[in-house]
């Protein structure tokens, strides 16, 4: 009976309503920077959208959950009144997560990451603060099925939020090529392809390319038990997935090396319920992202330094056999 009382009660990104229209004035924001000539490049910025600028959890049925703030509000309102009917285990999985510490090292729990439509302004933020930190070299690329057309509107929204967290007009420089994508192997295929692409037509600049791939790739698991399946092999660990995207450059000759920042955890949370996290870009992985921007990854800067022999204070027994 209370079920009723809940009439168009859903969680599910599929029926969501559209992203808000509000629109930032341009007068708000800094100039226009003059476009960086695509030779200069010398990072490469891959963006996934769900499960990094916003947290999601893995539903095998249906559409992944997402967490937004006005549907933590309603789902705590079944859970206060103990509803066990339809969609009541997507209430006490949301309520759970919202409870769960987001980072190991830190108390702020995923409610601090809710959208509040689509979007986290907190995990937009950290996008942001990436951005800023990879330079004005960095060439930005929409990985996400946002680039599609029929999510048009989203991409713009996304733009506007990052150009408002940035102090400066922002749009993607670019988006990888519409091709299916169904698990996380065609998502590398993809980003792979567009980066061989890009190196042929020689728009990196001089010196080491960086590349960086924020993605869940899916609510994907990635080990031993869970690789990622590509075309005549599997991957189980970041260090292949990254060897995977640099080989087409390898081959070119190009020096290159890249960070893939994996927006995925599995979380148990304090009433016992394992879910697979969508868990956004999170503090540790930005930590790791503008380690790898800062810290030279080239086999030369990876040498350590060349041995010296430490000084030896010779006595007197020494000089004397020295001017024997």
């Amino acid at each position: 009976a209370r079920a009723q009382n809940l009439p168009g009660f859903c969680f599910r990104a599929s029926h969501w309503a559209s992203a808000s229209s509000a629109l930032h004035q341009a007068t708000k924001m800094a100039p226009v920077d003059e476009a960086v000539p695509e030779a200069l490049v010398d990072t490469i910025l891959f963006v996934d959208v769900d499960g990094v600028l916003n947290v999601g959890i893995y539903d095998p049925f249906d559409a992944p959950i997402l967490l937004k703030s006005s549907e933590l509000s309603m789902a705590r309102e079944i859970v206060a009144m103990d509803y066990r009917g339809f969609d009541s285990a997507t209430a006490y999985k949301i309520c759970a997560l919202a409870a769960t510490p987001a980072d190991p090292e830190s108390t702020t729990t995923f409610e601090a990451l809710a959208s509040h439509d689509q979007l986290s302004k907190v995990l937009v933020g950290r996008l942001s603060e990436l951005i800023q930190e990879a330079g004005p070299k960095c060439h930005v690329v929409l990985s996400s099925s946002w680039r599609k057309k029929q999510h048009l509107k989203r991409r713009q929204r996304l733009e506007l939020d990052l150009s408002e967290a940035l102090g400066r007009y922002f749009t993607f420089h670019d988006v990888t090529q519409l091709t299916p994508e169904l698990h996380a192997g065609d998502r590398l295929q993809t980003i792979r392809s567009y980066l061989q692409d890009f190196a042929a037509a020689n728009l990196c600049g001089a010196g080491e390319l960086k590349v960086i791939v924020v993605d869940d790739f899916f609510l994907s698991p990635l080990s031993y038990a869970d690789p990622f399946r590509i075309t005549g092999g599997d991957l189980h660990t970041l260090e292949e997935v990254e060897d995977f995207l640099l080989q087409p450059l390898d081959e070119m000759g190009i020096e290159a090396s890249a960070k893939v920042l994996h927006c995925y955890r599995k979380v148990t949370t304090s009433n016992g319920l394992v879910l697979q996290v969508g868990m956004g870009l999170s503090n540790g992985l930005l930590k790791d992202a503008k380690e790898f921007l800062s810290n030279p990854n080239s086999p030369e800067a990876m040498k350590p330094p060349p041995y010296r022999e430490p000084p030896i204070e010779k006595s007197f027994f020494h000089l004397l056999a020295t001017f024997a």
